[in-house]
C-alpha cells in the first residue's frame, strides 16, 4: 500500500473515531439528562423539561386548580342542609405515578435508543406518551362518615317530634313526618361521588316516609300535660325556716297567728316541692301555666287525616292568675312614700316620693348623719317586721366611728358622740307617715329641732332609750331607701314597696301655747312651752283632698307632742 493510500486510511479511521466519539459523547450527555423529555403532555400540562418533583408539583397544582374550595352539599329532610368540604374529606391529589410515567418515557430501551428518543422529541417536537388513565384523587372515607353521623344524629332527634309545630293554642302535626329514616351510607356514597368527581352541585337526599305510621299521642299528652299553678309570696317564717335576719327587726307581730298543737308547739304548712328559701326571709313559686289536650279526639283527627296532611290538635290553656314574673316586678317598685301635705301648704310645687330634710350644722354632725342614712338604707322589712332605729345604728361612741356633735340633753346642748342622728329619725319618721305605715314607739324632742316643715313630726332617739320603731303593716316587703343629696344638702327618706291599694296622707297639724300645767294660753309671752297634734288622713289616689272624705274618716289623732322653750 503506497503511503497515500495509508494516509488517506488514516484520515478516514481519524473521522470515524471523532464521529464515534462525537456519538459517544452525545449518548453520555443525553443519559445526564434528568427531566421530562420536551413535548410530555399530562392532562394539557407540558411537563418537558421538568424533574419529577417538579413534574409532580405541576400536577398537584392542576389538583388544586381543581378540587381546593370544593364543597358539595346535601339537602335533607326537615329543611335541612349538610355541606363537606374537600378539607373535610381530608381530599387528596394523587400525581406521583404520572409525574414518574412521564419521567420515564423514552428511557429504557438503551442508550441510543434513549438518545434517539431525545432528538426527535427535541428537535421535532414529537413525543408518542399518552397517559389515559385519569389523575388519581383519593378522600378519608371515614371522615365523611363521621360527619355525616353527627348530622344524621340531629337530624334524627328532629324526626322523634318531626313535623310538629307548637302554636300558642294548638299543637300542629303533619302526617307521615315522623316517618321518615335516614340511610346514612347512602348520604355517604353520595358524598363521596360527588367529591371525587369535583361535582359541586350538591344533591338532594330523597327519604323514604313510612305512610302507614302511628303516633303516640298519650305520650306526648304525657309529656306537655300541666296542671296550672299561681305565683305565691311566701315568707320563710310563716313555714319555720331559718334565715338571716337584720338585727335592727325586733319583732315579728304575724307570728302570733301561727297555729299550735295541743302541747303549743307551731304548726307550720309544707312548702311547695322543690322550693328553696335560699337563706333570705322571702322567696317567689314559680307560676305554671295549664297546659292539656284530648287524646281521644286527636287519636280521631289522626285517623281520618290523608298521608301529609297537617292535623290541628287543640289545646287548652289555664293561664296562672299570677306569675313569677308578675309578683317579682312589684317587689320594691313602688314608692310608698308620697308627700302631698307639703303641696297642699304650698311648701314645695310638686308631690316628691321622699321625705326631706335640710340638714346643716358641723361637719361632725353631718358626717353622723351621711353615716345614719347609710344605716339605715337597704333595710328590709317583711310584713309584721318591727323595724328599731337604734339597734340599726347601734351604739353611738368614737369606736363605732361617731363624731362628736351637739344635741339636746337635760333641756340643755352638749356635745355628744352621734350628735344629728335625730334629723334621720325624724326624717324617717315623716316617710313612713307618708307611707301609712303604723307606728310602734315614738318621741318628741325637749325642744322644737327647727329642721322640719312643721311641728310634731319629730322623733327623738338616744341610746337605750327613747327608740323610734315602726312595723310594716302592708302584705309585702318593703324597704328603706335613704341618702343625703349633696346638692341640697337634705337628708332624705324613701319606703318603697308594693303599691296595692293606691292611697296617699295629707298629715294635718295643730299647734298652741300652753303654761306649766299645759293649759292652752293665748300667747307666748304667757306660755312655758308649746303643744302639736297631728292627725294622718288618709286618701284614694285620685280624690281630692279638699272635698273627698278620709277612707275609713277622720282619725283623732296621730300623736300629741309637747315641746319646752329654749334660745338657740
Amino acid at each position: 500500500m503506497s503511503a497515500g493510500a495509508v494516509a488517506a486510511v488514516l484520515v478516514v479511521l481519524v473521522v470515524v473515531m471523532l464521529a464515534l466519539g462525537a456519538a459517544g459523547y452525545g449518548l453520555y450527555r443525553v443519559g445526564l439528562i434528568d427531566t421530562v423529555y420536551p413535548g410530555t403532555v399530562v392532562e394539557g400540562i407540558d411537563l418537558g423539561g421538568m424533574t419529577r418533583a417538579q413534574a409532580a408539583q405541576a400536577l398537584l397544582a392542576l389538583g388544586a386548580e381543581k378540587y381546593d374550595g370544593l364543597a358539595v352539599t346535601a339537602r335533607l329532610p326537615l329543611d335541612n342542609e349538610l355541606t363537606i368540604s374537600a378539607w373535610d374529606a381530608k381530599l387528596t391529589y394523587s400525581v406521583e405515578e404520572a409525574a414518574q410515567a412521564a419521567w420515564e418515557y423514552g428511557r429504557g430501551d438503551g442508550a441510543l435508543a434513549d438518545a434517539v428518543n431525545y432528538l426527535r422529541a427535541r428537535y421535532l417536537g414529537s413525543s408518542s406518551f399518552t397517559w389515559s388513565d385519569p389523575l388519581k384523587v383519593t378522600l378519608d372515607e371515614e371522615a365523611v362518615r363521621a360527619i355525616v353521623t353527627e348530622a344524621a344524629a340531629l337530624i334524627d332527634e328532629q324526626l322523634l317530634t318531626s313535623g310538629i309545630e307548637f302554636a300558642a293554642d294548638e299543637i300542629l302535626i303533619t302526617k307521615g313526618a315522623a316517618g321518615i329514616t335516614l340511610d346514612e351510607e347512602e348520604i355517604v356514597d353520595s358524598f363521596v361521588t360527588a367529591l371525587l368527581a369535583g361535582d359541586d352541585s350538591g344533591f338532594t337526599y330523597e327519604s323514604h316516609p313510612d305512610a302507614d305510621e302511628t303516633f303516640d299521642f298519650q305520650a306526648l299528652h304525657d309529656e306537655i300535660y300541666a296542671q296550672r299553678v299561681d305565683a305565691q309570696l311566701l315568707y320563710a317564717r310563716d313555714y319555720g325556716v331559718a334565715f338571716e335576719q337584720n338585727p335592727c327587726i325586733i319583732a315579728n307581730l304575724n307570728e302570733s297567728t301561727v297555729p299550735t298543737d295541743e302541747d303549743g308547739n307551731p304548726v307550720y304548712p309544707e312548702l311547695p316541692e322543690g322550693f328553696d328559701f335560699q337563706g333570705k326571709p322571702y322567696g317567689v313559686t314559680r307560676s305554671v301555666t295549664g297546659v292539656d289536650f284530648d287524646v281521644a279526639a286527636a287519636e280521631a283527627a289522626w285517623n281520618a287525616a290523608s298521608y301529609g296532611e297537617t292535623v290541628a290538635i287543640p289545646l287548652m290553656i289555664d293561664a296562672p292568675a299570677t306569675t313569677t314574673e308578675e309578683i317579682e316586678a312589684s317587689l320594691f317598685a313602688d314608692a310608698l312614700t308620697k308627700d302631698y301635705t307639703r303641696v297642699r301648704l304650698k311648701l314645695i310645687p310638686e308631690v316628691i316620693y321622699e321625705a326631706r330634710t335640710v340638714a346643716l350644722g358641723t361637719t361632725g354632725r353631718i358626717n353622723n348623719i351621711k353615716k345614719a342614712l347609710e344605716l339605715i338604707n337597704g333595710v328590709e322589712l317583711m310584713p309584721g317586721d318591727v323595724f328599731s332605729y337604734n339597734l340599726a345604728l347601734g351604739e353611738r361612741n368614737e369606736a363605732n366611728g361617731w363624731f362628736t356633735a351637739p344635741a339636746y340633753a337635760n333641756n340643755e346642748v352638749v356635745q355628744e358622740y352621734g350628735g344629728g342622728i335625730c334629723q334621720v329619725s325624724s326624717t324617717l319618721y315623716m316617710a313612713v307617715l307618708y307611707a301609712n305605715l303604723h307606728i310602734v314607739s315614738r318621741d318628741c324632742h325637749q325642744f322644737d329641732p327647727g329642721y322640719l316643715p312643721f311641728l310634731g313630726i319629730d322623733a327623738t332617739v338616744s341610746w337605750g332609750a327613747p327608740d323610734f320603731r315602726f312595723c310594716n303593716n302592708t302584705d309585702h316587703p318593703i324597704r328603706i331607701v335613704a341618702w343625703y343629696d349633696d346638692s341640697t344638702r337634705e337628708a332624705c327618706v324613701r319606703i318603697v314597696g308594693t303599691d296595692v291599694d293606691h292611697q296617699y296622707v295629707i298629715i294635718r297639724f295643730n299647734r298652741w301655747y300652753i303654761d306649766d300645767d299645759e293649759k292652752r294660753v293665748d300667747s307666748a309671752a304667757k306660755a312655758t312651752g308649746e303643744m302639736s297634734w297631728i292627725g294622718r288622713f288618709v286618701y284614694n289616689e285620685g280624690d281630692d283632698y279638699n272635698t273627698a272624705t278620709p277612707v275609713g274618716g277622720d282619725p283623732n289623732y296621730e300623736s300629741y307632742s309637747k315641746y319646752g322653750f329654749h334660745e338657740h
